[in-house]
């Protein structure tokens, strides 16, 4: 059973992806969402597509989903990020987790490692109380740290934050933001990466991490294993403040082809002069 439905999402990848330029080399397009910041290294189109299923069946029946999707564009000093992922899980037929979130951020580069981003983000998680939240940050970008194996961004901001909870109440309120992201290289087919964000507001901080490992499996495909934790200052009352997810997913990665070489210009004998 588990066999047939990861063929099937190698399918749907494969059917999703087909047109584009797949690139063989991981480090060239980083195959998990925690690096989102570092996607578009290359002009034009690149991205990644994850996908994790489990099942169990007999004395306990258990389902769980897990999905992300990661595009990144990148022309001259303007770069952007797009993030989708699901999450969904349910024990003897009773639905016990689902979360939806959508991120999408805009950079402008103002020298090779400063730059201001506008970040827009929705959440959608009613097992921890949400029925929507979002978020709109802007602010500025630091990279401390640009080697050809590791990168290490800082960002801070500000902006605005709107909740709809469960209980049909709902806030809105002025939000500060400071995240970090570290990339690791440590082979060339392997990447570790952390990203941490914290975004506070007068009735609520929230803080995440996210901790994940990729490696190249052949061609396109990779295996990235990830640990998030996610912690909300003050929840509806029934409510956890600390959520969690180990993720174990399948990724293909894709990103522009590299140039072709001119091989008759190669080849090509020398004008004599005259």
């Amino acid at each position: 059973m588990l066999t047939r439905y990861l063929a099937g999402g190698l399918l749907a990848c494969a059917l999703l992806c087909g047109e584009a330029h797949a690139d063989t080399a991981l480090t060239d397009i980083q195959a998990n969402a925690a690096a989102a910041k570092t996607t578009a290294v290359k002009d034009g189109w690149q991205g990644s597509l994850a996908f994790g299923y489990l099942q169990t069946t007999g004395n306990s029946n258990t389902t769980t989903l897990n999905a992300k999707g990661l595009a990144g564009y990148k022309s001259g000093d303007w770069q952007d990020a797009f993030l989708f992922q699901t999450l969904k899980a349910s024990q003897d037929g009773m639905l016990n987790a689902e979360s939806t979130n959508l991120n999408a951020q805009t950079d402008y580069n103002l020298t090779p490692t400063n730059y201001l981003f506008g970040n827009l983000d929705y959440l959608r998680d009613v097992f921890s109380g949400y029925e929507r939240r979002t978020s709109e940050v802007a602010g500025y970008g630091h990279r401390l740290l640009a080697t050809d194996t590791q990168q290490l961004d800082l960002e801070v901001g500000g902006g605005a934050r709107q909740t709809r909870y469960t209980d049909q109440t709902s806030d809105s309120e002025p939000v500060e933001l400071v995240s970090g992201s570290y990339l690791w290289k440590f082979t060339k087919t392997s990447n570790f990466s952390e990203n941490v964000t914290f975004i506070h507001g007068a009735s609520n901080t929230y803080s995440q991490s996210v901790t994940a490992l990729t490696v190249n499996l052949a061609a396109s495909f990779a295996l990235s294993v990830s640990y998030t934790v996610s912690h909300n200052s003050a929840v509806l009352p029934g409510f956890k403040n600390t959520d969690t997810i180990t993720a174990v997913s399948l990724v293909y990665s894709f990103a522009p082809a590299e140039p072709a070489k001119n091989a008759d210009a190669a080849v090509a004998p020398s004008t004599p002069p005259p």
